[in-house]
């Protein structure tokens, strides 16, 4: 039996078929995180008047927390390429689209590419592994630092571009529409509110969002890459439940690629369920994103010193 096989097998069938059951309430979560956002926002407007150092300082929970609740939104775009958001293809896709434009974030493109990284999980044919582009390990080591510090950015032009090329036609018409309504929406946005709202509304948190995304990017795969099943080729982080609340149990990767029809809210479920399963295949599992980021830095130093 292979190990691809052999994952169907680790829960029960009829247990799997319940924790893939799609319940829209979870959707609320959507909203919930919005109120975060705009309670956020109009908290550090009403602090931020003068522009003061002491204002900036007072605002900085806030941009934070705006920032976790906007990546927290965008997170549902990953939702929606996985299909799991709406029993309704036409539903899930408009509320994952939507969730990916507040972010600059085409789901299209996204979705081709990382349904291809779910298929070629570390190997030849997975657009998040470095090694597909470069060998030599000074290059990987500055791309890599090259991610934490900017990837986010690089990927507004990569995802949309790479989407394009890899996918087919319907996809490339999909990516087309993605970039028109993004354009469109922040066009209304910059034309119909005041600039600083702007400002302090998105492109300040926007900051955090970017930084979020690296570090959660990166945590699920690096270190990991010479390995092509699940259970040790992706990285599972019990993390705080403020950590997980924000990160709709994305930490959860392990579990997310042994059953990717399963919705956020029932990873931890899968998760219980398969403890023994982890040590069994010696999985990756940490319990902070702090610890991921140490064992990053160690990693850079030792690759280079070597």
């Amino acid at each position: 039996m292979t190990m691809k096989n052999s994952f169907k097998e680790v829960i029960k069938t009829s247990e799997i078929q319940e924790l893939m059951v799609i319940k829209h309430w979870y959707l609320l979560k959507i909203v919930l995180f919005f109120c975060i956002y705009l309670f956020s926002i109009a908290s550090i407007l009403y602090l931020n008047k003068n522009n003061s150092s002491l204002e900036v300082l007072l605002c900085i929970p806030f941009y934070l927390a705006s920032g976790a609740s906007l990546h927290g939104i965008c997170l549902f775009t990953h939702e929606g390429v996985h299909r799991t958001l709406h029993k309704n293809i036409w539903v899930n896709n408009i509320i994952g689209s939507f969730c990916g434009y507040l972010v600059l974030q085409t789901m299209s493109g996204y979705r081709v590419l990382h349904l291809k990284h779910h298929k070629y999980l570390n190997t030849k044919g997975d657009p998040g592994l470095l090694k597909t582009y470069v060998s030599n390990k000074y290059v990987i080591t500055a791309m890599e630092w090259g991610y934490f510090l900017f990837g986010y950015v690089a990927f507004l032009t990569v995802i949309p571009y790479q989407g394009f090329k890899q996918g087919n036609i319907k996809d490339r018409l999909l990516i087309v529409l993605d970039i028109f309504f993004i354009f469109f929406l922040f066009w209304l946005l910059i034309n119909n509110l005041p600039f600083v709202w702007f400002i302090h509304g998105w492109l300040l948190p926007m900051v955090f969002v970017h930084f979020m995304m690296n570090i959660r990017g990166m945590s699920q795969h690096l270190m990991l890459e010479d390995y092509h099943d699940p259970f040790k080729g992706a990285r599972t982080i019990k993390a705080h439940p403020i950590v997980d609340f924000f990160l709709c149990n994305e930490n959860y990767h392990i579990e997310h690629h042994l059953y990717p029809s399963v919705p956020w809210y029932n990873l931890k479920k899968v998760h219980e369920l398969i403890t023994d399963k982890f040590i069994e295949n010696n999985s990756t599992i940490i319990f902070s994103f702090r610890d991921f980021i140490f064992q990053f830095i160690n990693k850079s130093i030792k690759a280079i010193k070597a």
